[in-house]
Formats: C-alpha cells, sequence, structure tokens
C-alpha cells in the first residue's frame, strides 16, 4: 500500500511539530545523506519548457529506494488563479518497483531549503573568535 501525505495533512504536521523542529530535524537528515552522496544516482534533472513556465522531474536513487520530484514553474499563474509553483514527489522501493510513499512538496520544498541553508550556514560560518558570543 502507497502512504499519501496530502496539502491539508501536510499542513496538520507542520503545525503539530513547529516549522524550527522540523527544520532541525531535517537539516540532519539532510547532513548524513550529504555524508553519503556518493551512494546516490544523481540523475539530472528532465526539464520541459514552454512559453507558459517550465516543468521538472527531479530523479535520484541510493540504490534502495528510487525518488522523484515534480515540480513547475509557471510565473503568470497568479494572474489565472494558480500558484506559480506546486510540486510533489513519490518515493518507491527498487527492489520491487512498487511506489511506497507519495507526498504534496510545495509546502515541504520550503522546509528542505530552510533546513539546507541552516546546514549550509552551520559549516560554512567562519568560528566565533574566543570570547565573542
Amino acid at each position: 500500500m502507497t502512504d499519501f501525505v496530502d496539502v491539508r495533512n501536510m499542513v496538520r504536521w507542520m503545525i503539530e511539530q513547529g516549522a524550527e523542529q522540523l527544520i532541525v530535524r531535517m537539516a540532519a537528515y539532510i547532513e548524513d545523506d550529504f555524508r553519503r552522496w556518493e551512494s546516490f544516482d544523481k540523475t539530472p534533472r528532465v526539464a520541459s519548457h514552454t512559453p507558459f513556465g517550465v516543468i521538472e522531474l527531479m530523479p535520484t536513487s541510493d540504490y534502495e529506494t528510487y525518488a522523484f520530484k515534480y515540480v513547475n514553474g509557471h510565473p503568470s499563474n497568479p494572474a489565472r488563479g494558480f500558484q506559480t509553483v506546486t510540486a510533489f514527489g513519490m518515493l518507491a522501493d527498487v527492489h520491487n518497483g512498487y511506489p511506497v510513499f507519495l507526498s504534496e512538496m510545495t509546502l515541504l520544498t520550503a522546509l528542505r531549503t530552510a533546513a539546507t541553508s541552516a546546514m549550509a550556514a552551520r559549516h560554512l560560518a567562519r568560528p566565533t573568535p574566543p570570547g565573542w558570543r
């Protein structure tokens, strides 16, 4: 059976957990994944550009799981009553090809971006000089 997280449940999860706590936890997972960077199949994103915008598919795999993110960017959408960007993602078991998780990722991407930025800042910031707070 494939688990599914829709927008309403993503919002509920974010409210229950708190954005700050989610970002901290996500940063730890992202840092762990960077430590095993070489274990990922990093296929370049596939982009379809049109006069209206772009639709991208971002695949990756660690040979245990396969994942992709679908995301669009359509700058004129707000004038037509649609969001500029929407995203969803899927996770599948490589051994049998079955999808195991499908999720809204528009909101999740915002959290992931914040978590990645926090992790990068922690590693790239200059050390605090002695005696400074």
